[in-house]
């Protein structure tokens, strides 16, 4: 097809060193993990009009200019009226496309049509990966109800009316995620690795969390992310950003900056023998951007799951708001203590977010990015400008967390409930609690039951861990000792309380089912300092299938 479109050889050197700068500017790695080193990079746009919002040829080209650029093999891409083959030509791809707005790009050949549900809103493709085999891509957009991204309408929108604004996108994905399955559910594709990326028009529990209220103001549990982890896909961006950072993280809008600034565009993708390893935004053109969304670009990579391992490094500890025995908040200090626990999942209690008397620090948000773990927070109540509760830190990706209220006691108490994706793929769940403190254990004991009713009926294997403020063979340990394994510590080294003269062991590791695990190495670090309680570590196999 002959092109009337500008000429940019003369200035690829000039893109070419930009667009680099740009992507290194966002990009952040994973923990590296056993690969076989194939790879494929995926994208997610909607192009805005086709791309041709600022003008019918030089758009599409700044499309091409862009994708090219980033050096995507698969690209989801919504609103694509009309121009996407003329840019599948131009970037030497096959062009896959479904009604007017949906559509692939790939790199590499399109074995199979996979699509379902309605073509404007959903196509589907097998498509061939070299050094990987067959992937089902999906491409999808979704609608919704109110534009809640008008700041006009944010602010007057309580949480029921945003979710209820989002209710046309889960229920439609409810339904393509239904088909997809049964569209799958050949054994000849079991084992093929599932993407749908796309245009949620909807936001995400990963990001709208506890740790993260004081960039959005509120904790909501959107449905349409809590529908792609109950059906087990996992968010590419999240898992490779820790860390939740508004600024960064924003897709919607480039074009509209007066706007609410949301990531409402995904790459969700579920596979036995896959991991995200980078993601980047793409939002920027050295002459203009061409659409009102931000592009995302994920690269998943082949990982050897016959090897990866299943032994997991667990430490609890009351860090005591970073309060240590010189009676000086010393976080910094406290950073550094967890860092030399070496654990890779880690609960954190008496922690304070945004307290005056600890400087109003988000200290779950400063500790994440210390370690370059996903943190979560667990509220119990508001106090001094702040909230005070207890927290997670993971090496491994997040897919949900949640507060488990318990009973009150002298002060209010929830369990900290995160669910983690190992790096074989395997779920787990970590219960995070600290119980009451007074001598009698009228309430504490009242706490660990509910606790343990919640635990009794989960499916998942399961860690329990945390400042139980009781010691061994207490009704509270009792309880848990009947259907858990301890991670039971050297006999002449329990005491994880007082730090300086520990005479107390209150501080504990549980796992379960019982035949689920095993336990080995538990031990108190000796960090006499940082906080009044020492910290406790344990390694835990989860063993096999």
């Amino acid at each position: 097809m002959r092109s009337h479109l500008i000429n940019f050889c003369c200035w690829a050197y000039f893109l070419g060193g930009w667009l680099l700068g740009a992507f290194a500017g966002e990009s952040q790695e994973q923990k590296s993990v056993a690969t076989s080193g194939a790879q494929v990079k995926v994208m997610t746009w909607n192009i805005w009009h086709g791309g041709q919002e600022d003008g019918k040829e030089v758009g599409p080209a700044r499309v091409v200019d862009l994708i090219r650029g980033s050096g995507a093999d698969l690209v989801a891409m919504q609103e694509t009226y009309g121009s996407g083959e003329w840019i599948a030509n131009e970037l030497g791809f096959h062009f896959h496309p479904r009604g007017t707005n949906v559509s692939i790009l790939s790199r590499y050949p399109v074995l199979e049509d996979l699509s379902v549900f309605e073509e404007f809103k959903c196509v589907g493709a097998l498509v061939e990966v070299p050094k990987m085999g067959p992937v089902a891509f999906y491409c999808i957009w979704l609608p919704y109800g109110a534009d809640i991204w008008l700041p006009q309408i944010r602010l007057k929108s309580d949480d029921t009316a945003m979710i209820e604004a989002t209710k046309p996108s889960a229920n439609d994905l409810q339904k393509i995620l239904a088909a997809i399955e049964e569209r799958l559910a050949d054994d000849k594709y079991r084992e093929v690795p599932v993407v749908i990326a796309g245009d949620f028009n909807s936001m995400s529990h990963l990001d709208w969390n506890s740790v993260a209220m004081e960039q959005y103001g509120r904790v909501i549990q959107w449905p349409t992310s809590r529908l792609m982890a109950t059906a087990q896909f996992r968010d590419a961006w999240r898992e490779t950003r820790p860390v939740v950072d508004r600024s960064v993280d924003a897709t919607w809008s480039p074009r509209f900056p007066e706007q609410e600034q949301e990531r409402i565009d995904f790459i969700y993708y579920r596979a036995q023998k896959l991991r995200a390893i980078q993601s980047q935004r793409i939002r920027e053109h050295p002459s203009l951007f061409p659409s009102d969304h931000a592009a995302v670009l994920a690269t998943l990579e082949v990982i050897d799951t016959s090897t990866a391992a299943t032994e997991i490094q667990v430490a609890t500890w009351n860090i005591r708001r970073g309060y240590g025995m010189d009676n000086r908040t010393d976080l910094e200090r406290t950073a550094r203590g967890l860092q030399s626990l070496s654990a890779d999942v880690i609960g954190l209690q008496e922690v304070d977010l945004g307290v005056r008397r600890s400087g109003q620090v988000n200290q779950l948000k400063f500790l994440g990015q210390q370690l370059g773990y996903h943190p979560a927070f667990g509220s119990f109540m508001d106090y001094d400008g702040g909230r005070y509760g207890l927290g997670l830190l993971s090496r491994y990706p997040l897919t949900r967390i949640e507060e488990l209220r318990l009973p009150e006691g002298n002060e209010p108490r929830v369990a900290l409930v995160a669910e983690l994706t190992l790096p074989d793929n395997r779920r787990v769940l970590v219960v995070n609690v600290h119980f009451d403190w007074v001598k009698d254990d009228t309430f504490r004991l009242a706490q660990a039951k509910v606790v343990a009713a919640y635990l009794k009926q989960v499916e998942l294997p399961w860690i329990l861990l945390g400042d139980f403020n009781d010691e061994p063979d207490s009704a509270t340990w009792r309880l848990f000792g009947e259907f858990a394994i301890s991670a039971e510590k050297p006999g002449d080294q329990r005491g994880t309380y007082p730090a300086d003269h520990p005479k107390s062991e209150i501080d504990f590791i549980f796992v379960g089912p019982v035949n689920q695990w095993s336990v080995s190495n538990a031990e108190v670090v000796p960090d006499s300092q940082t906080s009044d309680h020492r910290p406790v570590r344990a390694t835990l196999r989860l063993l096999p299938r």
